[in-house]
């Protein structure tokens, strides 16, 4: 007989009150960055465990844009506030397999609500965030409208969800005895550079370990309240590796939102902090997303690592900046510019980090790419996008565009000089007549003047007039000053082809 697994559910639900809930921030480490991205979902306000692991302050870099989390529970939706980011989902149940449906959760909502805390849309109007708010997600549906399910179904569930290409496998689920069925499916997924993560399960303080929980390949996660204190429903023993927010969490529903304590919704915020990680550096590896989060969680009850907290409380600000000292960003952002005033420059940050800060510069010389501003550059005011409208202001200076990432400023080369008057047509044919407005472009209103400097052409009124005998033609180009441009002008050799 195949053991029989529940979701890590019992004693957890309690039901969401209407109005918000007055929640304490709990303090994080900040050393990535000050800046912080609030949600404007309605029940924001009261998702305190964002706040605890820190997410918002780390959006900025990234969002789990590029990563798919493999949710292998009773299904994920259908819910609007997980929509945009479901996957078509795959079933596993009673040994018989279907697929193409995400709205599988037909019931129990066990899966729809670990999803949520996962990814659910953030900035949408409606409901919640998730942790990882552009995430794709996978719905594997394996349990019951109960909750309970076959280990061999999970196994296959695992196996799928490897297969599809995910980064990470959420298993709010467990059982009090070993599959090997099951732990061989963790293995393949493992060996496939999946990080699986497992809720260490609900069966209080003295309840045997859970598995897959147990496994060392899985990452076993615990629960906290907002004080910082372990659930009461919470397990003990060696094998949990790291704490989450697990009380007390509001996230999507069958019909609505609700509110859910338990390991399930713990394993569900590391899920969603492991994809951040994944989308902010896609080379990264399974094993070293999960030293990170190991390394800079914050310590919790007793000093270093207990069979409580394990390592403590994932610290999302701490795992991105040795994120960042493990994989220095280092870009070099570029424009394109055609060096004409009026027109606009548009750059390039080269870099996958979300919200990224941007400014440019104006500069007196040419220069290559540098990591520190140029002694000759001065920022532009409010120049702040990705595009940039040049003015009167850059005549005859050089442009660069920059991005600020957490370790450094990178800036741009310079390219061409912003001109005030240029040539509009490449060449001529031979005895053509050609108009000054048609020959010569300006950003200036003043009057354009051309000379010919070598009688290949004749200049007549307002009209250049191209030699039939000759290759090209040297025009000196002037345009009078009119403001707020000065006077303009420049030599130019026009071919005659």
């Amino acid at each position: 007989m195949s053991p029989s697994f529940l979701a890590a559910r019992r004693n957890i639900a309690r039901a969401v009150v209407a109005s918000a809930i007055c929640l304490a921030a709990l303090s994080v480490n900040t050393a990535v960055a000050a800046a912080s991205t609030s949600p404007t979902d309605p029940f924001a306000a009261q998702q305190w465990g964002l706040t605890a692991i820190g997410a918002p302050q780390v959006w900025q870099f990234a969002q789990g844009a590029g990563v798919t989390v493999a949710v292998v529970d009773s299904g994920s939706g259908p819910h609007p506030d997980l929509t945009n980011n479901l996957e078509p989902g795959r079933t596993f149940f009673s040994l018989i397999e279907s697929d193409g449906a995400a709205d599988v959760d037909l019931k129990d909502g066990h899966g729809t609500h670990v999803a949520g805390i996962i990814g659910a849309v953030t900035d949408n109007g409606i409901g919640i965030a998730g942790v990882a708010p552009k995430v794709r997600l996978l719905p594997i549906h394996v349990l019951d409208s109960e909750g309970s399910g076959d280990s061999r179904d999970v196994a296959r569930g695992i196996r799928y969800a490897a297969d599809s290409g995910v980064r990470v496998i959420n298993l709010s689920l467990g059982g009090s005895v070993e599959s090997t069925s099951l732990t061989s499916a963790v293995q393949y997924a493992v060996d496939k550079g999946v990080l699986v993560v497992a809720a260490s399960g609900n069966g209080f303080a003295d309840a045997a370990p859970k598995w897959p929980a147990a496994s060392d390949l899985t990452l076993a996660v615990t629960s906290t309240d907002i004080n910082n204190n372990v659930g009461v429903f919470a397990q003990r023993g060696d094998y949990i590796d790291i704490a989450a927010p697990g009380v007390n969490i509001l996230s999507t529903a069958l019909g609505g939102y609700k509110a859910l304590n338990g390991t399930s919704m713990s394993a569900a915020y590391i899920s969603g902090a492991a994809a951040l990680l994944f989308s902010a550096q896609p080379t990264i590896t399974s094993a070293q997303v999960r030293d990170i989060l190991l390394r800079t969680a914050t310590d919790l009850g007793t000093a270093g690592r207990d069979t409580t907290f394990g390592v403590g409380l994932v610290n999302l600000p701490a795992a991105f900046a040795e994120l960042f000292r493990l994989f220095p960003p280092s870009v070099t952002p570029t424009f394109v510019s055609s060096g004409h005033i009026g027109d606009v420059a548009v750059g390039s940050t080269m870099t996958a980090a979300a919200n990224v800060k941007m400014q440019w510069y104006r500069c007196v010389s040419q220069g290559a790419a540098a990591t520190e501003k140029p002694a000759d550059c001065v920022e532009i005011k409010n120049a702040v996008a990705l595009n940039y409208q040049t003015t009167v202001r850059e005549l005859r200076k050089f442009l660069r565009f920059s991005v600020l990432l957490p370790t450094g400023q990178f800036f741009s080369p310079t390219t061409v000089v912003e001109s005030g008057v240029w040539a509009k047509a490449p060449s001529v044919a031979p005895g053509s007549r050609t108009s000054f407005n048609a020959l010569i472009g300006t950003a200036s209103k003043g009057t354009i003047s051309i000379a010919s400097l070598d009688k290949n052409c004749t200049v007549k009124p307002k009209v250049v007039v191209a030699s039939t005998a000759s290759t090209g033609c040297k025009l000196k180009i002037s345009v009078k000053a009119a403001a707020p441009f000065p006077a303009l002008g420049f030599t130019m050799l026009l071919p005659i082809n």
